[in-house]
């Protein structure tokens, strides 16, 4: 759908893709009260979580007309009772949940009506101008998830537009569609479809690194703004991720100095750890590598060969009185089990940024060892 947006129901109308729409938020456009009580839930974190939107190798992903909630008629507009609300994935109140169905939905039916209608169906209006506002709103009590409330019919031909109800509002909710329902042969019909929904795009989420007022780049704190009151952290019950150049974050070496990074700011206490704040990127992980070894020996990294280090071994960051990495090299001969011995850094081996030179076996003290076993710890890279 290259010319089409999933905003389209708010953004424009009457295209090829939403022929029956009239409501909309251009200049002449019909604003319905939906449209602003969805953007009210939508700072709430409601709304409709288009799951495939990030696959931008499918023709489809911004198709305002085909799953993802999408409320269609089944049949034509002015003479169906039925609609589609096809599966999709809604955010309500901090849970997911997948909403619709491949069936119909009837509109005179009292299966998916709202809990303020009780049992009782809309009615077949008897004037042919009589309209109501029906909404198709997202609520978790009803089958499929998706229940339907509407207002009073109104004569049209008086001047007078229909009112959408609000008993949905009693809760969080979603609205997906709003229609305008009028007078058929012998049931009440769907004589427009509103695209109401509201989307919340699934990543990807930009962080910003934090600079304070005094230029400096730190953790969370309470006085980012020269003169403002100073602002409450930690607050009990509240955490908060935020990005920062780890340089500084300690004492020792800090991974990724120098780069944008991923912290996360607890209740307790401001300032590193104890409750305060934590680093969570880079990400450490463990590796192993088995080397034959018979001589002394330069391993590289990164690098892919045989004789190399796939990835990088990071810095501790609490080194002592020279720099220290988060590597181990044993020493052995096999399954003869005659030689084990774990090498010391430093002196059997030693490390730069680039690679690490072991000595030969015998200045090692591991004369007849063939295997070299390295366990390291890297960030992924």
């Amino acid at each position: 759908m290259a010319n089409t947006g999933l905003g389209e129901g708010h953004e424009k109308t009457a295209t090829g893709a939403s022929a029956y729409q009239n409501d909309g938020l251009r200049d002449t456009d019909v604003l319905a009260s939906p449209s602003l009580t969805n953007m009210v839930e939508r700072g709430l974190m409601n709304g409709v979580v288009p799951i495939t939107i990030n696959r931008y190798d499918e023709s489809d992903r911004n198709n305002p007309i085909t799953g993802n909630c999408c409320v269609r008629p089944n049949g034509t507009i002015g003479s169906t009772k039925e609609i589609y609300v096809d599966v999709g994935t809604v955010a309500l109140d901090g849970m997911f949940f997948t909403v619709g169905s491949g069936s119909v939905f009837d509109i005179a039916a009292t299966t998916n009506l709202h809990t303020t209608h009780g049992s009782t169906a809309i009615a077949n209006p008897s004037g042919a101008d009589e309209e109501a506002i029906m909404l198709v709103v997202v609520d978790p009590r009803e089958p499929s998830n998706v229940a339907l409330v509407y207002g009073s019919f109104v004569d049209t031909s008086t001047g007078v537009y229909p009112q959408s109800p609000s008993a949905h509002l009693d809760r969080q909710t979603v609205v997906l569609a709003s229609m305008r329902i009028g007078k058929g042969s012998s049931n009440p019909v769907v004589l427009s479809i509103e695209d109401k929904r509201t989307f919340l795009r699934p990543g990807p989420i930009p962080l910003s690194t934090i600079e304070h007022s005094d230029g400096s780049e730190n953790n969370l704190r309470n006085d980012f703004v020269a003169g403002y009151n100073a602002a409450n952290l930690p607050i009990t019950d509240l955490g908060v991720l935020f990005a920062r150049n780890p340089a500084g974050f300690h004492a020792g070496t800090v991974a990724g100095s120098g780069q944008t990074h991923l912290f996360f700011q607890s209740d307790q206490t401001l300032g590193p750890g104890n409750g305060g704040a934590y680093q969570l990127t880079p990400v450490h992980r463990q590796a192993m590598k088995q080397i034959a070894y018979s001589g002394a020996l330069t391993i590289n990294y990164p690098a892919t060969g045989a004789t190399d280090l796939r990835f990088s071994p990071i810095l501790s960051p609490d080194p002592g009185a020279s720099a220290t990495y988060l590597l181990d090299i044993h020493a052995h001969d096999g399954a003869s089990r005659s030689v084990n011995k774990r090498l010391i850094q430093g002196i059997d081996y030693t490390i730069t940024s680039t690679q690490i030179s072991v000595v030969a076996p015998s200045t090692a003290g591991v004369s007849g060892a063939s295997t070299l076993d390295i366990r390291y710890t890297h960030a992924g890279y």
